[in-house]
């Protein structure tokens, strides 16, 4: 009797030692790094009245800020999905929504980063853009898009080719060696085939906005008439 009770305690010692054995190593473990998106509420924002016809008071994500942050962002060397610098990829509404708080752009992480000039490098940007992007994330940060019905009878440079540079292609050619920036820099590049070519994806061109994103078939549809009328500075 006694031998069976001692070994039962024995048998009780031997699993409580092994227990805190458990914990102890459990306490010292590394743990993984928590990043600002962790602590952000993920669950999609589901907009209503997707598709309708645009409103002059809404911001939307598909038709503007996706480009937007794409071209001037998830680019190589920074959020794209192969540098995915500080652990960030911004090019898709989940990784871009993981970055902001919405109804709140002054406490976004995404907002701050940007008019503070650290993302992308300062003067990228115009403040007309980091406007829409507060407006988009203080108006909930929705996952939405509207139908403009594709207008191509407004196709001058000033008034729509301008506008479709500057949100997919100005953050990667307002220096260096291709520039679009100003009208006689996209000019040269329209008239030796360079600028409908990359835009199109062609074979033998340099794709834009990157290699994976295309202009819509509405935006192509515009430079293609602007370059056909003979490309003028109106």
């Amino acid at each position: 009797m006694f031998k069976f009770a001692r070994y039962m305690f024995e048998l009780k010692v031997n699993w409580v030692s092994f227990f805190i054995v458990i914990l102890v190593f459990a306490a010292c473990e590394h743990q993984p790094k928590i990043k600002l998106g962790d602590l952000i509420n993920k669950t999609p924002v589901d907009s209503t009245n997707n598709g309708t016809n645009c409103s002059p008071d809404t911001v939307y994500f598909v038709n503007e800020i996706l480009p937007m942050i794409t071209s001037n962002c998830a680019q190589a060397g920074c959020h794209d999905n192969i540098t995915q610098a500080e652990d960030i990829v911004l090019n898709s509404y989940a990784s871009i929504r993981n970055q902001v708080k919405p109804g709140k752009a002054i406490d976004s992480e995404l907002y701050r980063e940007i008019v503070n000039g650290n993302m992308p490098p300062a003067g990228s940007m115009t403040q007309e853009q980091m406007d829409k992007i507060k407006k988009w994330i203080n108006q909930g940060a929705k996952n939405n898009f509207c139908n403009s019905g594709c207008d191509t009878t407004l196709f001058t440079y000033s008034g729509s080719i301008t506008k479709i540079i500057n949100t997919n292609c100005i953050a990667c050619h307002q220096s260096g060696a291709v520039l679009l920036n100003s009208y006689a820099s996209v000019k040269a590049l329209v008239d030796n085939g360079r600028f409908l070519g990359a835009i199109k994806h062609q074979s033998g061109f340099q794709p834009m906005p990157t290699a994976n994103t295309f202009l819509s078939d509405c935006e192509l549809k515009k430079i293609t008439k602007w370059i056909n009328s003979g490309a003028l500075n109106n």
